[in-house]
């Protein structure tokens, strides 16, 4: 078998047959790349040969790592000038997970110059050059696209920096498990040229030179050069120092000029660390990891463990390795496993606790820094917050000692975060470079054990360091590990401890964070926060009483509350792993039976015996043990004949549910499920999800057509395995045709409010109404009327100014769509909630683009929310 270099060096010479060889190697990156610009899978195959011959016309004077840039630029280049349909099928549903899905979807919804530089930079490791020379722009500008394109989803989502990294974590697997088709023809060249030469050469397979691994952006846009691009001109610096290390088990005995380099190496990491952490030699020599590492330099350097390992030079590079380990920062210890001496599994756990602990230790003596200046870090201030973005950027305006430190973050593995509640700084925990490293990409419990540890600490003597309302799924992550783990791993020994105090916590709250108001009632962020919980097992089974007793006194009062022990959640825990616990909760004990339909000639006849008996009476009972999906065939059935009574009788009840008069009235005919779906299906990995007592579920169906997720039903059951479709509100306004009613309303309802400080919308004014009138406000700029839009009645006049300044609607009367539509409330929040999105023009194309924006139920009515996030 031929090498890749000689395969590459064959087709430069013109070998057709080679290079389409040599093209194997590259395509599955090269066509997942394709079908992350949107290309469709139909034309996925033609398309990378065409691109691929292009290539080859071009490959003469390019090193192949310029070649698989040169493909990406070529691709690019294509994509937008290609004459078929590329995006015939673009949304298809082939990732296996409907959020990934979803997400794929949106990244073809960023503009292509903020779309290309983010798929090159998150999923394909590119540096900044290597964006610069792809797109054809300034290097600046390649890492201004990013920052964009990440700034975009995190508004698109309604996402937080963290949320957004780990649905970018998850989209990434998705992706790798994607297979694309191979190029049409690469396995049938168009001509051969020179034979391939046939020498001991062609049969030594030599590491293919440009292979990039993985990455997935981890952490905020703003941090993008320094913790992804920075990083990977670090990382070859560092390997090319370190290429040249004499492999130690070569060799049989531990010589003097080893035990010389290895003292090197040891006192050259400790001399430099105090400048690279911002500290002086004696703040370092303080630390508790430099005091560890310096004494078991000396225990492994003692002449009795010299003596003991003078014979087996392997354990002793090991033994020296861990020491230098143990004395690396943080940011040292990351970069050390580009080096020649990949890490091995078997030395995950040692490693990561060495990081963990030290990395902790430096967090303290951060956040002590932080602390002491708080006074000079008011002048970070911008619009009255904090800015962190600011705080990096002026470091040299800072006393001395906090310059060092905020330019040393980096080393620390840390980056500067607002404690909003109580208006300082402090920091949390960057794992962006060491969850992009084998061996923990692989790895099974690293990957959860660096994303816990980097949430960390949860809370202190003040309360909650994170929003009340995380704690529930944070609770949940750490429950997963533990019920996952089976003692498999002593990494998670801590886990229970933090599992265990913060649900506590969480329960019973502080002295700085009671759980009770001023009249004995629970307050309503712990009544949200125990009701999110209570859709793990172990959580739900002690909080379904509590909340039913709450409930019932006016949240006052509960015996279940009252008596209610530190070590519960713990036995609730065991019993769980035991199974144990299942057959005590409601519908714990629930199994889905296993069925794939294929909708090809799908003609409802398995379910029209039981609509019509349903239809005679409406009597739940009768399906009880019905499969979920027969319950939900008979819905779309319900929609294909337009029988509306059915419908909604098919529907569960809650609180966005409106009488059957009213839905008669509003409802909107769905897709046809037959013409738009290929298949449904139910299996052991269909996304499940406890609310208290009741159980959704999310049949997976792959849509064949242009995606519609008014055909992204969930299923629910809460007794008697009755199981009904989940209701969510969706109606949809064309703002360009003949029928102007829906603007007249909302020209109408802006006109009463606006002007008037005692004026307010009437509580019943419809969801997209209440969108459309904010967005008459936001044109003329009409704070007051803005004000009276939004569910947070106390944002200052500067929050609604810089809404006004940072984004730049097109008028109202230019919308060519508003779409009003909820969500599944799986944190049963009892607090509808949706979004509104708008369509409209822009750009030379005049393609349609989307804004997002995200609207509450309140006590007056449907409101815009959380202006901030947008």
């Amino acid at each position: 078998m031929a090498s890749e270099t000689n395969l590459y060096g064959q087709a430069q010479k013109g070998n057709s047959a080679a290079f389409y060889e040599w093209a194997e190697t590259i395509q599955p990156d090269s066509g997942r790349f394709a079908y992350q610009l949107g290309v469709s899978i139909e034309v996925l195959p033609d398309f990378q040969r065409q691109c691929l011959q292009l290539l080859f016309e071009e490959i003469g004077g390019l090193t192949q790592e310029q070649a698989q840039l040169q493909l990406f630029k070529i691709m690019v280049k294509q994509y937008s000038t290609y004459t078929a349909p590329l995006q015939t099928d673009s949304d298809q549903a082939i990732l296996g997970f409907p959020e990934d899905n979803e997400l794929h979807s949106e990244l073809q919804k960023l503009e292509p110059d903020q779309k290309i530089p983010l798929v090159l930079a998150v999923f394909h490791n590119c540096t900044k050059t290597d964006i610069a020379t792809v797109m054809g722009m300034p290097e600046s500008q390649a890492t201004r696209s990013v920052e964009q394109g990440l700034a975009t989803l995190e508004q698109t989502f309604h996402y937080s920096k963290q949320q957004l990294l780990l649905r970018l974590e998850m989209l990434q697997k998705s992706y790798r498990r994607f297979e694309p088709p191979k190029p049409a023809g690469l396995q049938k060249p168009i001509e051969i040229g020179v034979p391939l030469a046939d020498d001991a050469s062609a049969k030594t397979v030599v590491p293919r030179p440009f292979r990039r691994k993985t990455a997935v952006l981890l952490g905020g846009a703003g941090l993008f050069i320094a913790s992804i691009i920075g990083i990977s001109f670090m990382m070859d610096d560092q390997q090319t120092k370190t290429a040249g290390t004499t492999e130690w088990q070569q060799v049989e005995t531990v010589t003097e000029d080893m035990m010389a380099d290895w003292k090197r190496q040891y006192e050259s990491v400790k001399a430099s660390s105090p400048e690279r952490l911002g500290m002086s030699p004696e703040q370092y020599g303080k630390l508790d990891y430099v005091k560890q590492a310096d004494a078991e330099m000396e225990r492994v350097f003692s002449d009795r463990a010299v003596d003991s390992l003078e014979g087996d030079p392997e354990a002793m590079q090991l033994a020296v390795e861990q020491i230098l380990w143990q004395i690396e920062t943080p940011r040292g210890m990351a970069l050390s496993l580009g080096a020649s001496h990949p890490l091995p599994s078997e030395e995950v756990n040692e490693f990561l606790r060495n990081y963990t602990a030290k990395a902790t230790e430096l967090q303290h003596f951060a956040d002590n820094i932080l602390l002491n200046y708080q006074e000079e870090l008011e002048t970070t201030a911008v619009m009255g917050e904090l800015s962190p973005e600011k705080l990096r950027a002026q470091p040299d305006v800072f006393p001395e000692e906090l310059r060092l430190l905020v330019e040393a973050l980096p080393e620390y593995a840390l980056f500067p975060f607002v404690d909003m509640e109580r208006e300082h700084f402090r920091t949390v925990r960057d794992v962006n470079y060491l969850q992009q490293q084998q061996p923990f990409i692989g790895h099974p419990y690293a990957g959860q054990y660096l994303q816990m540890w980097s949430e960390e600490p949860y809370f202190n003597d003040n309360g909650f360091l994170v929003p009340l309302e995380n704690v529930p799924q944070k609770l949940i992550f750490m429950e997963m590990a533990l019920l996952d783990e089976w003692g498999e791993t002593s990494l998670f020994d801590g886990t229970e401890v933090a599992y265990q105090q913060v649900f506590w916590q969480m329960m019973k709250g502080n002295d700085n964070s009671p759980v009770f108001d001023d009249q004995g009632k629970v307050k309503n962020e712990y009544r949200a926060a125990w009701n999110n919980a209570a859709s793990s097992n172990p959580m739900a089974f002690l909080l379904l009483p509590i909340l039913d007793e709450m409930e019932a006194s006016g949240w006052t009062a509960s015996a279940h509350y009252d008596e209610l022990q530190f070590h519960d959640i713990l036995d609730a825990l065991e019993m769980e792993k035991a199974g144990s616990l299942a057959g005590r909760l409601p519908n714990g004990d629930l199994e889905l039976e296993e069925e794939f339909v294929d909708l090809q000639d799908f003609d409802y006849s398995r379910i029209k015996p039981l609509y019509e008996s349903f239809r005679a009476s409406y009597d739940l009972q009768l399906l009880a043990g019905v499969p979920p999906l027969d319950v939900l065939f008979m819905y779309h059935y319900a929609n294909e004949i337009n029988d509306r009574d059915t419908l909604w009788h098919l529907l569960a009840d809650s609180p966005l549910k409106p009488p059957l008069a009213a839905f008669k009235e509003q409802w909107q005919n769905i897709p046809k499920l037959t013409e738009n779906v290929a298949w449904v299906e139910l299996s052991k990995d269909t996304y499940k999800q406890r609310v208290k007592e009741k159980i959704f579920i999310y049949p997976h169906h792959i849509q064949a057509e242009q995606y519609d997720e008014r055909l992204e039903l969930m299923l629910v059951t809460e007794k008697d395995r009755i199981w009904q479709v989940d209701y969510q509100r969706y109606e949809s306004y064309e703002l360009q045709g003949q029928d102007q009613q829906f603007k007249r309303t909302v020209d109408s309802l802006y006109g009463m409010i606006s002007g008037d400080s005692e004026k307010q919308l009437p509580s019943d004014t419809e969801p997209g109404e209440v969108a459309g009138v904010f967005f008459k406000a936001v044109e003329s700029e009409d704070i007051p009327a803005m004000r009276k839009l939004v569910a947070e009645k106390d944002l200052p006049d500067e929050r609604f100014e810089a809404f006004l300044e940072l984004h730049s609607f097109r008028p109202f009367s230019e919308f060519h769509q508003l779409t009003f539509k909820t969500f599944f409330d799986g944190a049963h929040s009892g607090i509808p909630t949706g979004r509104a999105e708008i369509q409209y023009e822009a750009g030379a194309q005049d393609n349609l683009y989307e804004e997002v924006l995200f609207m509450k139920k309140t006590a007056d009515g449907w409101r815009m929310s959380e202006l901030n996030s947008y």
